[in-house]
């Protein structure tokens, strides 16, 4: 039975890291969109000539696209290593787990905090987006004012439950390997 429930929790483990990837592989696809939209000259629907987005809002735009997509590549890349340490675990002499140090749960921690930094950061270039295209916050154009709080609240609810949820795996995932280190005896 133990053998099937450290199966089973390495499938979870795997599909999980699947889906992250590709989850950063969509988000990276919206940097690159994003990034289109950093292109001078451009316009807001805001009719008032001092509500026109400047060089600085494209620039942040270019700097916040770049952070996500670095966020997103880092962890994406520590999700397939980590991939590849899941299929060597159980392995002779490879210990995934020891008394002072958990690589899985410490991998998973990067992996999950660069998807948070890159959400993070994508959500602030789409705000330099919003403002860009239909017109600065500090004009109060209500429609810009209303679109970023929608971002906000959006993404916000989001990121609480991803990090909860994540919170709540990482621990669960390292009682349960401790468990089984306590059961070998290896401590």
């Amino acid at each position: 039975m133990a053998n099937n429930d450290k199966f089973d929790v390495k499938e979870v483990h795997l599909k999980l890291l699947d889906d992250l990837v590709n989850v950063n592989s969509l988000l990276t696809i919206a940097v690159f969109v994003g990034l289109s939209m950093a292109t001078p000259g451009i316009k807001s629907l805001d009719s008032r000539q001092e509500c026109h987005a400047g060089p600085r809002e494209a620039k942040m735009l270019i700097l916040y696209e770049v952070i996500a997509f670095s966020c997103f590549l880092l962890s994406s890349i520590v999700a397939k290593v980590l991939k590849l340490h899941l299929y060597l675990d159980g392995a002779d002499k490879y210990a995934f787990t020891t008394p002072d140090f958990d690589l899985k749960e410490f991998m998973l921690a990067i992996s999950a905090c660069g998807s948070v930094a890159g959400i993070i950061s994508l959500s602030l270039s789409i705000v330099n987006i919003i403002q860009i295209r239909i017109g600065l916050l500090s004009c109060g154009c209500r429609e810009a004012t209303a679109a970023v709080l929608c971002l906000g609240i959006l993404v916000g609810f989001a990121l609480v439950i991803y990090v909860v949820s994540m919170v709540i795996a990482i621990y669960a995932s390292f009682k349960s390997d401790h468990a089984k280190v306590l059961e070998k005896g290896q401590v």
